[in-house]
């Protein structure tokens, strides 16, 4: 009897303990899946401007708008808790909570991805991406519908 009961014991001690290391997480998932995502978008962009971008951010001297010889597409996948991929084609980059701003224009979301001698605005309707090139002064304008 004293066998049964310790063995009960230990059952009741063992499921309090692993009710408590999981009240004391965010579950038994590692990692974040598309159920997880905050935002998660994919955009094609068909048309492109190129500008040339002074150091005060203006662009001015703009090309004609004209049609991507292929889109371009544009993935953003942003999850709860902040981090970031983005990516451009087929070339992604990870992105901490820290590493990026969220801010809007003109009543429009955008996200902003500095670098140290770039910068990608990527703008959460679609509208537009904007890459922009420090080092050569130029400022790239992409769009989804001219």
């Amino acid at each position: 009897m004293n066998n049964l009961f310790a063995l009960f014991r230990n059952v009741v001690v063992l499921g309090l303990v692993a009710w408590a290391f999981s009240a004391c997480t965010d579950g038994w998932n590692v990692g974040a899946g598309d159920e997880e995502s905050a935002f998660n978008r994919r955009f094609h962009y068909y048309y492109g401007e190129d500008c040339r971008h002074d150091a005060f951010g203006q662009s001015y001297d703009c090309s004609d708008i004209y049609s991507l010889n292929s889109s371009m597409t544009v993935h953003l996948s942003i999850t709860y808790d902040g981090y970031a991929t983005l990516c451009v084609d087929d070339d992604c980059s990870r992105y901490d909570p820290g590493e990026y701003t969220e801010s809007y224009s003109h009543g429009v979301r955008y996200y902003d991805f500095e670098g140290d001698d770039t910068r990608m605005i990527v703008y959460a309707d679609g509208s537009e991406v904007v890459y922009i090139d420090y080092y050569e002064k130029m400022a790239y304008y992409y769009y989804y519908s001219y």
